[in-house]
């Protein structure tokens, strides 16, 4: 994707040793020079902070694992923040216990399997960063129509275009990375898993993946219209007091109705051409651990190449990303935090295994 400049002094250095010492000893050759792309991120690990072009006060958080080499495609992984929260927020509910020095947070996990990671921020409420430094921030879902709530608060209610924003924030990275087209994925909890399902029907040309977390296709009421199929792993609780397993009256940033998860999975069975009844596997339970909940895993067969379909169900899961720190402004989360499924490390196992073909 981008072209390496190698310095030809290395030849002629070789060259001249060569000649010099009759074809052979002297000192070692070094290793070829590369200079990176005006603008790109450099070889090896970094962690910066930059902004998109033309969306003011939307910057994002990105980390790059110590193997890349600037000139190398690289994996990518967006992860959106819940409503109400920010890029900060995010870094936190997926980690556990908030512990962002954790072996198990999704950006340690990610970096380790060789893939970027970036944290970005939704639009703010005016004035809320004087309760906490990012503000309180959402994204635009969808939603809005016939009772249906508009997902999620200031960010819908505005008409936010966060379908261009995504754009520029990928056009953005793709000036500073090499990055891979056929694994470029996206994850979110709540309001930002909900707008990783809008993204698989509006932008299914970018995201080879996703992996919404306790937040439905409420896009989907609208239609959703994919332009190619985009693999899903879709994970939500049953006891979610924020937006409902069924569907119906929840309260997440706000109160409305929510569309269920058996009708946003009937939907990506159509869209990607799999069967429409899942097979079920209970998870077999960890070890010392008994917090009342399980997770029954619902695969569906006969999906179309790219179009893999997957909903991890937490029997007794409430409004979180398991095993990883609660991130409810609401205090709906209803059920608890499962310790069953290791959300972070099953979401970057997913991306590793489902690039697009």
């Amino acid at each position: 994707m981008r072209t390496l400049v190698v310095t030809a002094v290395v030849a002629i250095a070789l060259a001249s040793s060569l000649l010099a010492c009759g074809g052979g000893g002297g000192d070692p050759v070094p290793p070829p020079v590369v200079t990176c792309q005006a603008g790109a991120l450099p070889s090896g690990a970094t962690s910066t902070t930059l902004a998109v072009a033309g969306w003011s006060d939307r910057d994002y958080d990105i980390e790059v694992p110590a193997s890349y080499r600037c000139g190398q495609p690289i994996a990518i992984v967006i992860a959106f923040h819940g409503g109400g929260g920010n890029k900060a927020n995010m870094r936190e509910t997926a980690c556990p216990g908030g512990d962002l020095t954790s072996a198990g947070c999704i950006d340690r996990i990610a970096l380790a399997a060789g893939m970027a990671v970036v944290f970005p921020n939704g639009t703010k409420v005016a004035g809320s960063e004087l309760l906490t430094p990012d503000g309180i921030r959402t994204w635009n879902a969808g939603g809005g129509n016939n009772g249906y709530n508009c997902v999620s608060g200031n960010a819908c209610n505005n008409g936010v275009d966060d379908i261009g924003y995504v754009r520029a924030l990928l056009a953005d990275l793709g000036a500073r990375l090499d990055l891979d087209p056929k694994r470029v994925f996206a994850t979110g909890f709540s309001n930002g898993a909900a707008l990783t399902q809008r993204l698989a029907c509006q932008t299914a040309d970018l995201f080879a993946a996703i992996a919404p977390v306790s937040g439905e296709n409420q896009y989907a009421l609208d239609g959703c219209t994919p332009s190619q199929r985009v693999a899903v792993l879709d994970t939500h609780g049953t006891a979610d007091g924020c937006w409902p397993y069924d569907g119906g009256v929840g309260n997440c940033v706000d109160a409305g109705l929510y569309v269920s998860v058996a009708s946003t999975l009937a939907g990506w069975a159509g869209r990607n051409g799999c069967a429409p009844t899942p097979t079920l596997t209970t998870l077999a339970p960890l070890p010392r651990v008994d917090d009342g909940t399980s997770v029954v895993r619902q695969s569906y067969t006969g999906c179309g190449s790219g179009g893999d379909l997957v909903h991890l169900q937490v029997v007794g899961g409430g409004h979180y990303w398991s095993r990883g720190h609660s991130s409810s402004v609401t205090g709906n989360s209803g059920g608890v935090m499962s310790q069953q499924l290791d959300m972070s490390q099953t979401v970057i196992d997913f991306f590793a295994a489902h690039g697009r073909p």
